[in-house]
């Protein structure tokens, strides 16, 4: 699907527990080749330039309401979005954060794969929540909060939240990285993506067939389970 499409769907599913329709949900998605850009990198001089350029090169850019910052997209990746109640509390982002990795790491663990949360140097979109295997990047992430509605919880203190992954699956990473710089050195920033500072799924499973897929389902039978424990 086109990354505005995915994009679109993750801020439907947060406006659902908003509302008070649903507690809890998840969405699995996978986009065209694309680079979705922070709103704050639209405010650069050089932005529309840039994304002409990137255009021109096969790599439209899409703008997302999260922060953080570039992420290349291709249908080679896997998007996870969480959404749930939360209270604000002293380590309500981190909790927030941990909600959506410790199902991935726990996955991974029966995959033969020890991963943990950790920022990773040179990495694309870095941040202390990056999903790390030996300490090379596979997945980002990033959140989103919001008040909940009026009348759908008795004391007026929850918010719904909005985790979002993107798992390097089965994918040929050097020219996510290649695009992401290029990006970056027509927006007049200097370029820092390190491809060696990450990894994907088919470089830890290298003998696994279908790995995309076989990743997709293990992942919807899981959050679907784990979702009623929210």
């Amino acid at each position: 699907m086109p990354p505005a499409e995915g994009l679109a769907r993750e801020m439907a599913l947060l406006s659902s527990v908003t509302t008070g329709d649903i507690r809890s949900g998840f969405l699995i998605w996978r986009c065209s080749r694309s680079l979705v850009v922070p709103q704050r990198l639209t405010r650069r001089p050089q932005y529309a330039m840039a994304a002409g350029r990137m255009i021109l090169d096969g790599w439209p850019v899409q703008v997302r309401a999260t922060g953080g910052d570039l992420t290349p997209q291709s249908p080679g990746l896997i998007n996870v979005a969480l959404a749930f109640r939360s209270k604000r509390h002293k380590q309500a982002i981190r909790d927030s954060y941990m909600t959506l990795c410790q199902p991935l790491i726990d996955y991974l663990a029966d995959q033969g794969i020890a991963a943990h949360c950790s920022a990773v140097d040179g990495a694309f979109c870095d941040g202390d929540y990056n999903l790390v295997v030996g300490e090379r990047k596979l997945a980002g992430t990033a959140q989103r909060w919001r008040q909940l509605e009026p009348g759908v919880c008795d004391n007026g203190d929850e918010f719904a939240v909005l985790c979002h992954a993107v798992l390097l699956c089965d994918e040929q990473l050097d020219w996510l990285w290649q695009a992401g710089n290029s990006f970056y050195h027509h927006c007049g920033i200097e370029p820092f993506i390190q491809a060696e500072r990450h990894v994907s799924m088919a470089e830890l499973l290298p003998a696994r067939q279908d790995l995309l897929q076989e990743t997709i389902a293990q992942l919807e039978i899981r959050l679907t389970n784990y979702i009623q424990t929210l």
